[in-house]
C-alpha cells in the first residue's frame, strides 16, 4: 500500500509553501489531512466543481478562489484578498486528488506549486519512480572531446560543451504559465481584472513585464 503520509511529507520538505495539503478519493472521503484545515465540509462541492470544468470560484474551509485553471488532472485558483491559492491535481485514473494550499506571499507560486503537487500525485502510483528533483543546472550531460573542426582542419586541444537536458519540472512550469496564458480565465482575466479596478501599481508592473517580454524575443 502507497504510503500517502511519507508522500505529503516528502511534498512539503521540497516545496514548504503547500502549507496545507488534503489527500481525498473521487467521493470526497479525507484520505489524509495535513495543517489546521478543515475540507470535509466543503469538499464535495469542490470536486462537483472540479468534475464540472467550468467553474468560477471555489470554496474551501471558508475562503474562497477564483478559478485560473481547470482541466480534469488539474485545477489552479487564487484568492482575490491575499489569503493564498489552491492547487489540485489528480492521479491519470482520477481516483485520487492532492489538494494544496499555497502561502499567500509564496513566490513565483504559479509555476512551482503544481508541478510540485503534480509530482506528489505521481507518486501514488505503486512502484512509481517519481520523485522530486530540485531545478538546479544539472552538469552530468556536459562531456569533453578532443576534436572540434576549425577553419583549417581539425584542432586537437579544443573542447565541444553539449547542452545539458532540460529538466522535465522547468519544462512543465513552461507548459503551465502557456496554458495559464492560453485560458480566457488566465493571464487575460488578471488583466482585465486589473484594468476594471484601475489598479495603478499592478498595470505599472504588467508594462513592464511587456517590455521584458518584448526583448526577450525581439530584443
Amino acid at each position: 500500500m502507497v504510503n500517502i503520509k511519507s508522500i505529503v511529507d516528502k511534498l512539503q520538505k521540497h516545496y514548504p509553501d503547500a502549507s496545507q495539503v488534503a489527500v481525498v478519493d473521487r467521493a470526497g472521503k479525507v484520505l489524509h489531512s495535513r495543517g489546521k484545515w478543515d475540507v470535509k465540509r466543503d469538499i464535495k462541492g469542490v470536486l462537483a466543481n472540479w468534475t464540472s470544468g467550468n467553474a468560477q470560484f471555489v470554496t474551501l474551509d471558508g475562503i474562497r478562489y477564483s478559478i485560473l485553471q481547470m482541466e480534469p488532472e488539474r485545477f489552479i485558483a487564487t484568492n482575490r484578498k491575499n489569503k493564498g491559492h489552491l492547487i489540485g491535481a489528480s492521479t491519470p485514473e482520477g481516483d485520487t486528488l492532492f489538494i494544496a494550499h499555497i502561502k499567500p506571499k509564496a513566490k513565483e507560486w504559479f509555476h512551482m506549486a503544481y508541478p510540485a503537487v503534480a509530482r506528489a500525485v505521481a507518486m501514488m502510483k505503486k512502484k512509481s519512480e517519481s520523485k522530486f528533483i530540485e531545478t538546479k543546472v544539472d552538469l552530468s550531460g556536459v562531456s569533453e572531446t578532443n576534436v572540434v573542426e576549425t577553419p583549417t582542419g581539425y584542432n586537437s586541444s579544443s573542447v565541444l560543451v553539449q547542452q545539458p537536458p532540460i529538466e522535465p519540472s522547468l519544462k512543465a512550469e513552461i507548459e503551465g504559465f502557456l496554458q495559464w496564458i492560453n485560458n480566457p480565465q488566465g493571464l487575460a482575466g488578471y488583466i482585465s481584472y486589473a484594468l476594471q479596478q484601475n489598479n495603478t501599481q499592478q498595470i505599472s508592473k504588467l508594462a513592464e513585464l511587456y517590455n521584458e517580454f518584448y526583448q526577450i524575443f525581439y530584443g
